[in-house]
């Protein structure tokens, strides 16, 4: 007698747990990636059961999923459903989502084949995203507007605090997260050229990052203020395991604080920043010099923390269309 096969929502579950044990601790706490992966796998299950015209069991449609439906036929159904419904770059990732649990229940003898090895089931490269940095010209006004004196009573604003704030970002491409949690101790100046040492990094890696003069003297200039008791403020402490930018009451600043504060920034200084996180257009400001200037790639790479070179391509490549625009506007390409 044929065993009787294990039901496709019972393997998903021994699956998840496998991918679970092998993710980070900050991944498990979050629980994102699980919750990703499950909702992507009863997507499949529900368009299966369309292309098959069945009905799926509510807020279960795993239930209804059986080994014989993974097959390429079957898929091939399933995978056209699912492109008149979803985006094609949700429907990439949803076959990256199904293709890690089919290897793996081909691997354990579930399936006697992957029916996702056929080049019909490949996901399209995605187009490469171009990042939107601000002009020079822009960084600018915004650094001279972080210098200036607000008008009125406007709490958020603190003109050598936000002066450090902008030029750290300039000068060393922080993600938002680093930013609001360097502390004044992962600032080393023993050697001749100032490190940042960064400590809390986005996977958990660790790197040095040069700090431009202009940089370090903003940030002594900020120490010093806030060391200084002034009206309705008292002095701040600045121990080396103290946050480097804080709030009034000493507290660090957090991501979306930080963000209210680069566009209020931005709006004083006329300047319009891309849609999307303020903090991190700095960030692609970083890497898009640094890859004007000659960095290699490499380098790139290692300064800014990145963990898949391709991620490192995208400011390469957006050098290189300036350059020939600059090429192009100067006549020497006619």
């Amino acid at each position: 007698m044929a065993p009787t096969p294990v039901p496709v929502v019972e393997l998903v579950e021994d699956w998840l747990t496998a991918k679970r044990a092998l993710g980070s601790a900050a991944q498990a706490t979050k629980g994102n990636s699980d919750r990703a992966r499950r909702s992507d796998l009863d997507r499949w299950a529900l368009v299966i059961g369309e292309a098959h015209g069945r009905p799926h069991s509510d807020g279960q449609p795993l239930t209804g999923l059986a080994l014989s439906d993974l097959s390429e036929e079957v898929l091939v159904g399933a995978v056209a459903v699912a492109k008149s419904r979803w985006s094609d770059a949700t429907v990439a990732r949803m076959l990256s989502t199904l293709r890690g649990f089919t290897r793996w229940a081909h691997r354990r003898g579930y399936l006697e084949a992957d029916p996702l090895d056929a080049d019909l089931f490949q996901a399209p490269s995605r187009p490469q995203r171009r990042p939107r940095a601000p002009q020079d010209e822009d960084v600018e006004r915004i650094l001279a507007a972080a210098g200036d004196e607000p008008r009125g009573r406007q709490r958020m604003f603190w003109p050598a605090r936000d002066v450090a704030v902008m030029r750290f970002l300039v000068g060393t491409g922080a993600r938002a997260e680093e930013a609001c949690g360097v502390s004044i101790g992962e600032l080393d100046r023993r050697a001749e050229r100032p490190i940042w040492r960064v400590g809390r990094s986005k996977g958990g890696k660790t790197r040095d990052v040069p700090l431009p003069r202009s940089t370090v003297g903003a940030i002594d200039a900020w120490l010093a203020e806030r060391a200084r008791p002034v009206e309705n403020r008292r002095a701040l402490k600045a121990r080396p395991t103290d946050p480097l930018f804080v709030r009034a009451d000493g507290s660090a600043l957090s991501p979306q604080a930080l963000d209210r504060l680069v566009r209020g920034l931005a709006g004083r200084a006329g300047v319009v920043l891309p849609a999307g996180a303020a903090a991190h257009a700095f960030r692609h400001h970083y890497g898009v010099t640094l890859a004007l200037r000659g960095v290699p790639g490499n380098v790139i790479s290692q300064l800014m923390g990145h963990a898949d070179p391709r991620t490192t391509s995208i400011y390469t490549t957006v050098a290189s269309t300036q350059l020939i625009a600059a090429l192009d506007d100067a006549g020497l390409l006619g």
